[in-house]
């Protein structure tokens, strides 16, 4: 293309035929018109700038344009024009050689799009968000304002995956990413950083309430039905909330403070949302710290079990024991089951500690049968998750078969609450257990909200009451009577009662009473090394425990 500066306007005096093809336009339609017309009504462009103080200039210079062709369509045009100088250098004409680089642009843009968008839900990605929250940051850094972080991450949806697949799955991030991003502002960024979760950044805030108000806002939102495939799914979410200044200075910060909070909200029970705070980002890292050690922890033997007696209520004397896992950190350093144990679960490492437990306790029932020639039952709980672990039965056979215990001294204890979480599958699981010779125990028994229906279906041998009924009797009249129905009902479907917390002789007289079987608690021993359980084993009658009063015999009448 060659335009001609003398004349009024610049017009276009010379095309060739690659611009015919490229424009849809014959050179009769293009000469004697400005190359703007190429522009359409799209004239606020950066390049044309470049292009106007060239020809100040009289320089060359490249620019890039949105052109369009005669029928429409955008193409962009990267042109390159030159001045054409006479004999004097005066500037007469300009050549203008023009390059279709749609096919370039679109793929820069696409680079771009990956780069910064989510490819299943087209939301924001983790690097948009970065970028995003840094000049929102910069901004009410400014103003004086606030911005929100709102880490969402979706509860339990591994179960859809699991149950209908990855494909219903992805249709449900979709809707859930739909609806996020219709229930905030313009200027607000929804974003998903991978998985279930999701990331709202709220710019340009007032006050911290106002996060609050638009976290019940997104529960509301996710709590609507949704219908996928023919399906209605109902979801739930934990939201965990960060602010700006106040929980951290930068993007980074905040996402990371955000995620600390979510966890303490998944911990609150799901669906629920927490802000967060320092001292949740100090028990963060803590845990962090408990499960790379817990990792090592089987490697190097820090583990130990400990040993409490379980008590037959009619003699006084052991009859079993519960093995109860402790954790030797450093020497002298226990730490508290109830601070470990959940992160083992958490985390998975349940499964091997599990199997080190009931492999640990059955070879010690079997050397304290030699040593006594009792029979003695060996109680081992089993966690949540092991109790689902595919390999439980050839773990549990495998240790059976590796130390002759015998399998009817066995007895695995599974909470109510672990049972009760799919009653179908628990009933399958459990006669599996049950044909290789093992007693079942059902353990904190009252605390879990057990269908009856189920647990007549049960194939269990005996019920745990859990030791909050049993503090308060005999003085507490509904601890009381929830103890004597328990045990009533157990003996009425044929099952054996143990009693755990037992601390004083009023209890354990109110459960002789009752007809209670067997007894355990404080007030025969606290849990103890093997050794030290040696010595309770030739014990006649535990410490603590008197010999139960007899009836009084009167003489018969003459």
């Amino acid at each position: 293309m060659i335009t001609d500066t003398r004349q009024r306007d610049n017009p276009v005096v010379y095309v060739n035929p690659a611009f015919e093809s490229t424009t849809g336009y014959p050179a009769a339609e293009a000469i004697g018109r400005n190359p703007r017309f190429l522009l359409g009504s799209d004239t606020d462009q950066p390049g044309i700038e470049i292009l106007r103080a060239a020809q100040r200039e009289q320089c060359e210079a490249t620019a890039l344009l949105r052109n369009y062709r005669k029928d429409g369509t955008l193409f962009w045009n990267e042109l390159r024009i030159a001045p054409v100088r006479d004999a004097t250098g005066q500037v007469t004409h300009y050549v203008g050689v023009q390059n279709d680089v749609t096919e370039r642009i679109r793929y820069q843009a696409e680079l771009e799009h990956q780069a910064n968008f989510d490819a299943l839900t087209g939301l924001a990605n983790r690097n948009l968000l970065l970028e995003r929250l840094r000049l929102a940051t910069e901004y009410a850094g400014r103003r004086g304002r606030l911005v929100a972080v709102l880490f969402i991450d979706l509860d339990r949806f591994k179960l859809i995956n699991d149950s209908f697949g990855h494909a219903t799955g992805d249709k449900v991030l979709i809707e859930i990413g739909k609806r996020l991003a219709g229930a905030v502002r313009a200027d607000d960024t929804v974003a998903r950083t991978g998985g279930d979760e999701f990331v709202i950044a709220l710019a340009d805030l007032a006050r911290g309430e106002d996060a609050a108000v638009v976290s019940r806002k997104m529960l509301s939102a996710l709590g609507q039905p949704l219908q996928i495939d023919g399906r209605e799914f109902l979801l739930t979410a934990s939201i965990g909330v960060a602010l700006y200044p106040r929980d951290g200075g930068d993007a980074a910060t905040l996402l990371k403070n955000a995620d600390v909070a979510v966890y303490r909200a998944k911990d609150h029970g799901r669906n629920s949302i927490v802000f967060f705070a320092e001292e949740m980002n100090e028990r963060a890292v803590r845990y962090l710290t408990i499960e790379r050690d817990l990792r090592r922890a089987l490697e190097r033997s820090e583990f130990t079990l400990h040993y409490q007696p379980i008590v037959s209520a009619a003699t006084g004397k052991a009859i079993g024991a519960e093995a109860l896992l402790r954790w030797e950190r450093a020497p002298g350093q226990l730490v508290s089951p109830a601070d470990f144990i959940p992160i083992a679960e958490d985390s998975g490492l349940i499964v091997p500690i599990g199997d080190w437990v009931l492999a640990t306790a059955v070879a010690q029932g079997r050397v304290w049968r030699k040593m006594s020639g009792r029979r003695l039952s060996m109680s081992v709980n089993l966690s949540a998750r092991q109790f689902r672990d595919p390999a439980l039965l050839d773990t549990v056979r495998d240790s059976l078969a590796a130390t002759g215990f015998d399998a009817a001294d066995l007895i695995l204890e599974i909470t109510e609450s672990t049972l009760m979480h799919n009653p179908e599958e628990a009933i399958k699981a459990l006669n599996a257990l049950k044909a290789l010779g093992v007693r079942l125990s059902v353990d904190d028994f009252g605390t879990g909200y057990s269908s009856l229906a189920y647990l007549k279906r049960l194939p269990i041998d005996e019920l745990k009451v859990d030791r909050s009924f049993v503090r308060e009797i005999p003085d507490d009249r509904d601890d009381v009577a929830i103890t004597r129905a328990v045990i009533e009902l157990a003996h009425n479907l044929g099952l054996k009662v143990v009693a755990e917390g037992v601390e004083n002789e009023r209890q354990l007289k109110f459960l002789r009473a009752q007809r209670c079987d067997k007894v355990q608690g404080y007030l025969f021993s606290r849990p103890v090394a093997a050794a030290a359980f040696n010595e309770l084993m030739a014990l006649k009658r535990m410490p603590g425990v008197t010999r139960p009063a007899r009836r009084s015999q009167r003489p018969a009448r003459k």
